[in-house]
């Protein structure tokens, strides 16, 4: 599989989403690996999400740009994983376009609660929308891909990016 093929399947599987997992280091190698709430993804290869400042991610993203997200397809036991540089979005055009497409994932999110709840089904859990505001949005401009299964891991560079080590 190419970088492509990988993105376009992370992205098939994405409609499903609200939560991603991603996995920083700090400046001494020390690894933290966080759900955060998945705002956007964006062809041909950005995955936009929320973060706080006072949250280890975010403090290892500032001294260390690179991170790796990933998403576990439990049904058919197959994993995503997107690595590469990332940015810190906090206003600016690029920041209100993330922001309005969180909101309108925030009113999905709310809907599903209420169709849930007239069905009868109750849910004490908290809505997304009892998130903090002051939130930034972090940019991961991904640069390898890799479908993860248990029994092996196909790993693909994106074709602009000639610095990195080929593919296994």
């Amino acid at each position: 599989m190419n970088f492509n093929d990988i993105f376009d399947e992370f992205i098939a599987h994405s409609k499903d989403l609200k939560v991603i997992h991603v996995a920083s280091c700090d400046q001494n190698g020390r690894p933290n690996s966080a759900p955060k709430m998945l705002v956007d993804i964006v062809r041909p290869n950005k995955v936009l999400y929320l973060d706080y400042k006072f949250t280890h991610t975010y403090a290892n993203v500032v001294k260390n740009h690179v991170i790796s997200i990933s998403i576990m397809d439990d049904r058919a036991f197959k994993g995503f994983r997107l690595t590469g540089p990332c940015d810190i979005i906090e206003s600016g055009e690029e920041y209100e376009n993330a922001r309005h497409c969180w909101e309108k994932r925030l009113t999905s999110y709310d809907a599903e609660r209420l169709i849930e709840r007239s069905k009868g089904f109750f849910s004490e859990r908290h809505a997304e929308s009892t998130l903090p505001k002051d939130f930034v949005i972090i940019k991961l401009i991904a640069d390898e891909a890799a479908v993860v299964r248990p029994d092996r891991v196909l790993r693909a560079l994106q074709k602009n990016n000639s610095k990195k080590n080929p593919p296994e």
